[in-house]
C-alpha cells in the first residue's frame, strides 16, 4: 500500500473516533511502523493531534484541517476503494504509478448515494396507489434505508411526493400531482420515445409563452380597483356562502368589513380566505353568434381567394403599372374582405 493511499485510510479510520496508533495499523491492514511513518507528517502539518493518555498510549484525532484534506481528496472513489481494500485486481489502466484505496467505517452506515434516478422512480411506481411510510419503501424496494431517505427528501423538495406527518403512526409519504405526472411520462417515454419528447418540448414551449404573457395580466387584473358593482357581487357571494354553513354570523360582519376596506383585487385574497371566489370578468353581452354566419363567411372566403390569386397573377405577368396597381387593389381588398366578414361572423348578437 502507497504511502499516499495509507495516508487517505488513516484518515478516514479517524474520521469517526480517536484511535491508537496499534487500532489503526490492525485497521489498515499494516505494520504499526508504516502507520507510525505517515502519522509524524500529518501531526506535523496540522491534519492530525497527538493526544497522550498518561501510561496508556497516545491516541490520535482528527483536525479540522484532516476533516477538509478528506473531503477535498479529488480522486476518491467507493468502487476502487473496495477493489483495493479486499485485495481485488483493479480496472486501473497498466503502467499506473500507485493503487487507490478507499475505506469502510466498522459499526458505520455508509453514506446515502446521492441523484439515484432508479430509486426515485421505483419510490414513485411504490407509491402509484396509496401512501407508505419509509420502513415499507425500503422493504418492497431492497435498498439500504438512507438511500431511501435522501431518494424521498429529495422527491419531497422537487414536489414529487408529500410527506404527511402522523402523530400516532409513522410518517408517510403521498405521490402529488406532480409526481403522477412523471410517472406518466416516463411511462410514455418508455414506449415511444419521440411522441413523449413531443409532448415535452410542447409543454415547454406552452409554459414558455405563458410565462411571458401571464403575469403581466394577473399583475394587471390585481391592480384594478373594485368597482360598486363588483363590491355589491362580493357581498352577494359571501352572504352566499353564510346560507350555506361555511361562515358564521360574527364571521361574516369580519369579511363583509373588510371587503368595504378593500381597493383593489388583491385585497380580496384576506376576504375569501377559505371560500370560493366569485368571478368578477364578466362575460361579453349578448348571445354567441349563430352558425349560419360562420358558413356564409366561409362561403364569401372563397370568392374572395380567387380574387386574390388574380391580383397575385396581375402582379406577377404584366409589367405595366396600371395592371400591378389594379393587382394590389384586388389582393388588398380581398384581405380587408375577409377580415370584416370574419369579425361579423364571430359578433356576439343581443
Amino acid at each position: 500500500m502507497g504511502n499516499s493511499a495509507l495516508e487517505f485510510a488513516v484518515l478516514a479510520h479517524l474520521e469517526g473516533a480517536a484511535l491508537i496508533q496499534a487500532e489503526l495499523a490492525r485497521r489498515a491492514g499494516v505494520s504499526e511502523a508504516a502507520v507510525q511513518l505517515v502519522l509524524d507528517p500529518m501531526v506535523a502539518r496540522g491534519f492530525v493531534v497527538r493526544q497522550p493518555q498518561g501510561a496508556e498510549p497516545a491516541t490520535f484525532r482528527l483536525t479540522m484541517t484532516g476533516v477538509k484534506r478528506l473531503k477535498g481528496h479529488r480522486e476518491y472513489s467507493e468502487a476502487r476503494a473496495g477493489q483495493e481494500w479486499r485485495r481485488e485486481p483493479s480496472e486501473e489502466p497498466e503502467g499506473s504509478q500507485e493503487p487507490r484505496l478507499t475505506w469502510t467505517w466498522a459499526g458505520e452506515t455508509p453514506p446515502p448515494q446521492q441523484g439515484n434516478p432508479a430509486l426515485e422512480q421505483a419510490l414513485i411506481e411504490q407509491l402509484e396507489h396509496t401512501a407508505m411510510a419509509e420502513a415499507e419503501l425500503v422493504r418492497r424496494t431492497g435498498a439500504p434505508a438512507n438511500d431511501v431517505q435522501a431518494a424521498l427528501d429529495k422527491l419531497v423538495a422537487e414536489t414529487f411526493v408529500w410527506r404527511q406527518q402522523h402523530d400516532d403512526r409513522p410518517t408517510e409519504y403521498e405521490l402529488t400531482e406532480g409526481g403522477v405526472g412523471r410517472l406518466k411520462l416516463v411511462r410514455e417515454f418508455a414506449e415511444s420515445p419521440m411522441s413523449a419528447m413531443g409532448k415535452v418540448l410542447g409543454a415547454a414551449a406552452t409554459q414558455a409563452v405563458r410565462g411571458r404573457r401571464r403575469p403581466v395580466a394577473v399583475v394587471r387584473a390585481s391592480r384594478r380597483r373594485l368597482s360598486d358593482s363588483e363590491r355589491e357581487a362580493c357581498s352577494t357571494a359571501l352572504a352566499e356562502q353564510f346560507g350555506a354553513g361555511r361562515i358564521d354570523i360574527s364571521e361574516l360582519h369580519r369579511r363583509t368589513d373588510l371587503l368595504y376596506a378593500a381597493t383593489t383585487r388583491n385585497d380580496l385574497g384576506a376576504v375569501f380566505e377559505g371560500l370560493p371566489s366569485p368571478s368578477l370578468d364578466q362575460e361579453p353581452a349578448g348571445k354567441p353568434a349563430p352558425g349560419w354566419r360562420s358558413g356564409a363567411a366561409g362561403c364569401t372566403s372563397l370568392v374572395s381567394v380567387f380574387f386574390g390569386l388574380m391580383g397575385l397573377a396581375l402582379i406577377n405577368g404584366h409589367d405595366d403599372v396600371d395592371d400591378v396597381v389594379f393587382g394590389l387593389l384586388l389582393v388588398g381588398g380581398a384581405v380587408v374582405w375577409n377580415y370584416l366578414v370574419w369579425s361579423w361572423a364571430r359578433r356576439r348578437v343581443n
